[in-house]
């Protein structure tokens, strides 16, 4: 077991993690600069915090009560009915521990505490309270403190005298688990043995816990989304209700064991919603939704592609969003991470059963994903194949991606941390050959070539206006292309708007797409269209200007066999290196280990990508201050940029990039951009 003694901080001063008992019923107020908190933003509540490796002895996960019968573990790892080690305890088994006292005859607080001055809360406070968190443990790395911690820590500082020492995150690689390492910890340093400090500790522990005017119990702690606090030789957790013995310091009452028994400190862990700052205290909704349960495993395997797959087009359908309950049986409901962390109950959706798909036929699909309100950093996963993207707390993020279907003809999602909604729109399937005649195609590349642009024709699309355009290029004997991969880009505005993407003669619903587009910018995205039966879209501009638009074609589903390539759906592979081969990639996902740069023609990766003519990449790119343009290419780099990103903006879409005899893939970067590409199937 670890020592007792605090390690120092940034400046020298020791850094401990939890601290003092305090119960009552006192209710507590803060000063009225807690009104202008409640209003204040991130950068207004910023919290200067010192280096990770400033934080206290290591930590290990915290354990409610009902989870292990040897007692649960605190945010420093060990049993509350254990003490640490020492000369005359090595084993830190406490041998004459006093048991825990009854709350009723603890003395009332009342009597010896100073209270505040009057209560000065957020103005628009609900009445309606919300629910005391759930235990939420570390499970992944993100130590940048979170909004939610950063006010909480203002709060104390704007509300004490001796507040000055507050600290939040901690390097991932010190001790064990502790949401220090996810920045929804706050350790207020302040010490049970100096009365006037005491009392401050006693004051705010009060006003957290007190009971409100509407009989809440713990009003203020679950208002702010308090999980677990540590204070003075105690715990006391949301999800239990009570004050319990911290690791056994009834018995080491010593200075000794200040900070192991949190005698120096008081810690408080914060459930995902409040470090998210998504609680009522802030804000945020009272009722925020339950997580999402799941009556239904998942397949892990996904059905085999046989020899490749046809692509089959629809109108762009909205499957899944849990904000409705659309999906997920009618109730609204958050795709969450389990207790403990990792990935929870999935979100299962059955696709290869939907009314009107050809029976025995789906393969794979082709998703429009995105997150909305996520209350943490995570990562969205599928049940098949595992990592989809990640997620982004309180921003909405979308990726477009194939998907293997499960040998259940399912698609399932999990979060890997704290909560999210997700919403899912499907653009289309790919299915076995058979399943695809007279209403699907086999997919033929083009290179990303222009088949339509405004600024040639000095026609740009005027404000409100429906243009419908023939974009069935590489028509064969069996009539025009049934959909398409599309590059479409907007430039040339005054005004801001948006372009809307549909198939001629469809209606525009939640599902279509759309590409934003800002005045003086150029923004270049793709799009999976189906086509109408003469190889038609039509383009809307819902602008308040007229704006110049170009379409591109990757491919077309083609509806003659013998012309085009069929699909191969694989594990989602990061795509590192800006010149690569598609055999390096798939072999290095394969072999789990870096390979050196090969062409496709070599027996080790023969069986991932015989054959293989295009490959398929999932991409998203982010600009920061300055916009630019990414393109993929292999033979010839394409006149018409695969994706063109403004500046502060991000854009996921789906890229073909027609291969050259090595296979080789090459990335041709313009500005200050962020860019994530995967290799989710190829063509052959």
């Amino acid at each position: 077991m670890e020592g007792v003694f605090a390690h120092p901080g940034r400046f020298g001063r020791p850094h401990a993690t939890l601290a003092s008992r305090s119960r009552g019923a006192v209710k507590r107020a803060l000063p009225a600069t807690v009104a202008a908190l409640g209003a204040v933003g991130l950068a207004g509540a910023l919290l200067v915090a010192p280096p990770a490796q400033a934080s206290p002895i290591g930590e290990a996960d915290h354990t409610p009560s009902d989870v292990t019968s040897a007692g649960p573990l605190d945010d420093h790892g060990h049993h509350h009915g254990h003490a640490p080690p020492s000369k005359d305890n090595p084993s830190g088994i406490g041998k004459d521990r006093t048991p825990h006292k009854d709350d009723s005859k603890k003395k009332d607080p009342a009597k010896d505490v100073p209270i505040p001055p009057a209560p000065a809360l957020p103005a628009n406070l609900p009445v309606e309270i919300d629910p005391l968190p759930s235990y939420q443990g570390q499970y992944i790395c993100s130590p940048d403190p979170k909004p939610g911690s950063e006010k909480l820590a203002a709060l104390i500082r704007a509300t004490y005298v001796d507040a000055s020492s507050i600290w939040i995150p901690r390097d991932c690689n010190q001790g064990g688990r502790s949401e220090h390492k996810e920045g929804r910890a706050v350790d207020w340093m302040i010490s049970q043995r100096i009365p006037e400090q005491n009392a401050q500790a006693k004051s705010f522990l009060n006003w957290l816990l007190a009971t409100d005017a509407n009989g809440n119990e713990f009003a203020m702690a679950r208002r702010l989304g308090v999980m677990y606090i540590g204070w003075g030789d105690e715990i006391w957790e949301s999800y239990t209700r009570r004050w319990t013995e911290l690791k056994g310091c009834y018995s080491t009452p010593g200075s000794a064991y200040d900070t192991y028994c949190h005698r120096d400190h008081i810690h408080l862990s914060l459930s995902w919603d409040g470090a998210a700052g998504q609680t009522s205290f802030w804000g945020g909704t009272p009722s925020p939704a339950p997580f999402c349960s799941s009556s239904r495993t998942p397949s892990s395997t996904p059905i085999d592609p046989g020899d490749g797959l046809d692509y089959l087009p629809v109108a762009p359908e909205r499957i899944l969003d849990t904000r409705t309950g659309r999906g997920v049986s009618g109730q609204a409901c958050r795709l969450a991470a389990r207790s403990s962390g990792g990935p929870g109950s999935p979100i299962v959706l059955d696709l290869a059963n939907r009314k009107g798909v050809p029976p025995g036929g789906v393969r794979a699909v082709a998703l429009r994903v995105a997150t909305v309100g996520s209350n943490s950093p995570a990562t969205l996963r599928t049940a098949v194949n595992g990592s989809l993207d990640s997620v982004d707390v309180n921003v909405r993020r979308d990726v477009v991606t194939i998907l293997p279907v499960g040998a259940d003809g399912t698609v399932a999602f999990t979060t890997d941390s704290g909560a999210t909604h997700v919403v899912a729109d499907l653009v289309g399937y790919f299915v076995t050959p058979e399943a695809a005649a007279g209403v699907g195609g086999r997919l033929l590349t083009h290179a990303n070539d222009v088949v339509y642009d405004t600024t040639v024709l000095k026609q740009p699309v005027q404000p409100g206006e429906k243009r419908v355009i023939d974009v069935g290029k590489a028509s064969t004997s069996g009539g025009p292309p049934a959909g398409a991969l599309i590059t479409v880009t907007a430039t040339g505005a005054s005004q801001m708007g948006q372009i809307v993407l549909r198939r001629t003669g469809d209606k525009r619903t939640e599902a279509t797409p759309v590409l934003p587009y800002r005045r003086k910018d150029t923004v270049t995205t793709t799009f999976l269209a189906a086509l109408d039966s003469e190889g038609r879209v039509t383009v809307v501009n819902t602008g308040r200007g007229p704006v110049d638009v170009i379409l591109a074609v990757q491919a077309s589903a083609v509806r003659t066999p013998e012309l085009g390539s069929l699909l191969i759906p694989v594990t989602p592979t990061t795509v590192r290196a800006k010149r690569t081969t598609l055999g390096t990639v798939l072999g290095e996902h394969e072999r789990g280990a870096k390979v050196r740069s090969v062409g496709l023609s070599e027996p080790k990766f023969s069986s991932a990508v015989e054959g293989a003519i295009a490959a398929v990449l999932q991409v998203r790119v982010t600009a920061a201050r300055k916009g630019g343009s990414v393109v993929f290419w292999s033979l010839a780099a394409p006149a018409t940029p695969s994706m063109v990103v403004p500046r502060q903006s991000s854009i996921s879409g789906l890229v073909i990039v027609p291969l050259d005899a090595k296979g080789t893939l090459r990335r041709t970067v313009t500005g200050d951009l962020g860019v994530d590409a995967r290799v989710v199937a190829y063509l052959r």
